[in-house]
């Protein structure tokens, strides 16, 4: 009977230290899947700065245009 008793008390021990360890790792994964440091935010994240290169090298381009045209009218203009 003792062994049973045992036995049970090692069944209940297991079972809550499975719940335990489940109900821990299941906060974590959910804390990467929908938290502040999440997947989706990296990839929004990721996203965004692919758009911020594009439009840095964009605004390159253009200011390179509008120096080149604004050194060109100041040359037509008669110094003082």
């Amino acid at each position: 009977m003792k062994k049973i008793q045992r036995g049970y008390k090692k069944f209940i021990v297991i079972v809550i230290a499975s719940i335990a360890i489940t109900l821990f790792l299941s906060y974590h994964v959910a804390n990467i899947l929908f938290g502040s440091n999440s997947l989706k935010v990296y990839s929004s994240l990721k996203n965004k700065k692919e758009y911020l290169e594009r439009e840095i090298i964009r605004l390159q381009k253009d200011n390179a245009h509008l120096q080149k045209e604004y050194f060109e009218l100041k040359n037509l203009e008669p110094e003082e």
